[in-house]
């Protein structure tokens, strides 16, 4: 693990928060993000509710070449 240096201490890293009803949109704006990334490291949280995680299946298997399999990590 990587300790930050005196450096890089009061630097934040920028966090955007897609919420809303089912249907809104936001895995469509997710797979937009991911497809136009342009070289920035992105990481997404995906925090499903119910007894079937629809997005994270569907943003899982994106199928956006730069969306590789062994570049995702789930916890």
């Amino acid at each position: 693990m990587n300790t930050p240096s005196p450096a890089n201490l009061g630097e934040k890293t920028p966090i955007t928060i897609v919420t809303g009803f089912l249907g809104a949109g936001k895995t469509t704006l997710i797979r937009h993000v991911l497809e136009h990334a342009n070289g920035r490291r992105l990481a997404l949280i995906i925090n499903e509710f119910g007894d079937v995680g629809v997005d994270g299946e569907i943003l899982r298997s994106c199928g956006i070449e730069s969306c590789r399999e062994e570049n995702i990590v789930e916890l």
